[in-house]
């Protein structure tokens, strides 16, 4: 069990959280939840016990073991994809490397009982760990995670950031430690990954304590939400829905409180501001007046900034055929990523590339926008089509040295103050926050400020590679209702099902050079992909049940055949047998016998020519 008693962290006189206290038991799958610099990731580290509270304690069962993913990207090594894996568990690594050694050594002298004894232990030890079938394990872990198999022997330094995080999550899964500790796990994942990895959360046995901003992911996979929001922490049981619809129910309850609060406290000093001056009142005004000091007052609810209404400048009305792809061929020296892609995209499209890590989700972005050029064939924009690319690095491009504010007005082209703020209100960014300077915001913020720049210019095309990744829930919704509103063409990649759901129109499915359309949203292109799966295999269980019929009949048919060839062989040797008799001398001068054998010769050369002609038929059918 791990335990935090009363403890608060505090950093440049903000609060991040007083007086949290928390058990976090076996099968508890508990997620995180509260605006960027709630102090989410900070409560992790103090857990971890990489930092400490500056009140309270942390108490952790000494037969505890932890597994983290932080938000970090892993370092690199020189080790092949499976032995990284496999490093989470050093034990068993310097297990078998000592079982071979003494292996190898015992070849040399068999008898020695000292190095027997120690294998046997070594290998009792190893058996107890699941040794032999760790690998197998790992490969399992790693497949689901989506490395392919001719992956998996491949040094871990080649690989991207997001992969070696991939990887190293392996490493956590296939430990199987008590506690899990996941900070934003599925930035790094795509959707065929994120849904593996949380059926393989949902059956987690032990504790579970995650940073995510995947509504979908965390309501697949935890049974608790902690909110932290304003230096308070609470706790609701249940995913996070369920913890949405509590927490309206408390809000509702604390402000009738606040409500009734607030009537008793004016009536009081209304009482006392009446009687004070009334000696025959003295002790009942005294008695009110320590009752008011004494009132543990309670505070008005936080209102919900209002982000529904996210207004973006809005392009003009472009022509119906916004970019037409046409024979499309593609390739990174010897990797073919397109062949003969044909594929139009029409105004109004909100198109959602949906497919596996290495399917060109991407490639295809940004063939769009004009970054990558396709190796032949031609991509045609509708005239005066203007558009705007958001991938990761739109962040590095923000000046560092600029206050938000200063972002804004440098390309807003004679806006107003008060329309600079409105709009910088609309993506969370209020009062003297717009002051600060872009080097000192978050990542989360950061990226909010880069899709504020990026919308405030008009274009009839918008491709968002990853837009959802590093914001917060309430930071999605900013995006999702500004994308709602869009009356432009958009196209973008996102593993955020919410936010595909909620935005998108058309869902392009990238697989094996092939780009297959579905008129809607993710949900839409899951149920038809599915429904087309088991008509697929209803054709095939059809195809393999003729197939079946077709071969047990033919079987029918060799059994017949060859039942045949035995009846000729018979009447073969009975047409032999007569003609032997038709040609003894002793039969010639007996009429009767003759004509008797004459009328079976014939009748058995009926047989034997209707046997031959139903061989003939078969023949032809097996």
């Amino acid at each position: 069990m791990i335990t935090t008693e009363s403890i608060w962290k505090e950093y440049s006189s903000k609060l991040l959280f007083k007086n949290l206290s928390l058990k976090l038991t076996e099968g508890m799958r508990m997620g995180l939840v509260g605006p960027n610099g709630a102090g989410k990731s900070t409560l992790l580290k103090i857990l971890l016990q990489t930092e400490f509270p500056d009140k309270g304690h942390v108490t952790i069962s000494k037969f505890s073991t932890i597994g983290y993913l932080p938000q970090e990207i892993v370092a690199g090594s020189e080790r092949n994809i499976i032995e990284e894996t496999l490093s989470a568990y050093p034990e068993i690594a310097n297990l078998e490397k000592r079982i071979h050694e003494i292996s190898n050594k015992l070849s040399q002298h068999p008898n020695n009982s000292k190095m027997l004894t120690e294998l046997s232990k070594l290998q009792e030890r190893f058996d107890q760990m699941d040794g032999w079938n760790m690998e197998g394990k790992a490969k399992t872990i790693l497949s689901g995670l989506g490395f392919k198999e001719k992956q998996f022997h491949k040094p871990f330094n080649t690989f991207s950031g997001g992969w070696r995080m991939r990887c190293y999550l392996a490493g956590i899964l296939l430990k199987q430690p008590n506690y899990l500790f996941l900070d934003e796990p599925t930035n790094h994942l795509d959707l065929h990954a994120i849904i593996w990895m949380e059926e393989f959360l949902a059956s987690w046995k032990g504790a579970l304590i995650m940073i995510s901003h995947d509504r979908n992911f965390l309501d697949k996979s935890i049974n608790n939400i902690l909110e932290l929001r304003n230096g308070e922490a609470t706790l609701y049981s249940g995913n996070y829905s369920s913890y949405l619809e509590k927490k309206e129910e408390r809000k509702k309850h604390i402000e009738k409180r606040y409500t009734n609060q607030q009537k008793e406290i004016a009536q009081t000093e209304r009482f006392i501001e009446r009687f004070r001056s009334k000696n025959t009142k003295a002790k009942q005004v005294q008695s009110r007046i320590k009752k008011l000091e004494k009132l543990e007052i309670i505070g008005p609810i936080e209102k919900k900034l209002k982000n529904m209404n996210v207004k973006i400048p809005q392009p003009e009305r472009g022509p119906l055929k916004v970019v037409d792809l046409q024979n499309i061929h593609k390739s990174f020296e010897d990797n073919l990523v397109y062949e003969n892609l044909n594929l139009t995209i029409e105004r109004g499209q909100k198109i959602a590339l949906v497919g596996e890590n290495g399917s060109g989700k991407s490639t295809l972005l940004k063939l769009l926008a004009n970054v990558e050029k396709p190796t032949s064939g031609h991509v045609n924009f509708g005239p005066n089509i203007k558009s705007h690319y958001f991938a990761q690095h739109q962040l590095e491009s923000l000046n560092l040295n600029l206050t938000i504010y200063d972002t804004i007005f440098s390309i807003s082209q004679g806006w107003t103050e008060s329309q600079i703020r409105t709009y910088l209100g609309s993506f969370l960014f209020t009062n003297d926050d717009v002051q600060n300077k872009v080097k000192v915001l978050s990542g989360g913020e950061k990226s909010r400020l880069a899709l504020a720049r990026l919308l405030i210019e008009p274009a009839q095309l918008l491709l968002l590679d990853e837009p959802t990744n590093h914001l917060d829930i309430q930071s999605r919704d900013v995006l999702e209702n500004a994308m709602k509103y869009y009356n432009g063409t958009l196209v973008c990649i996102s593993h955020d099902r919410h936010f595909l759901n909620s935005v998108t129109n058309l869902t392009i499915e990238i697989k094996n050079g092939n780009a297959k359309p579905y008129t809607g949203n993710y949900d839409y292109y899951i149920w038809k992909s599915k429904q087309n799966t088991n008509e697929n295999q209803i054709k095939d269980k059809t195809k393999s049940t003729n197939k079946l019929n077709l071969h047990k009949e033919k079987k029918i048919k060799r059994n017949e055949y060859k039942k045949i060839q035995k009846n000729i062989i018979k009447l073969e040797d009975e047409l032999n047998k007569i003609n032997t008799q038709l040609k003894d001398e002793d039969i010639s001068s007996d009429h009767e016998k003759l004509h008797s054998l004459n009328i079976a010769h014939n009748q058995i050369e009926i047989q034997y020519l209707d046997l031959i002609g139903k061989l003939d038929e078969l023949e032809k059918l097996i």
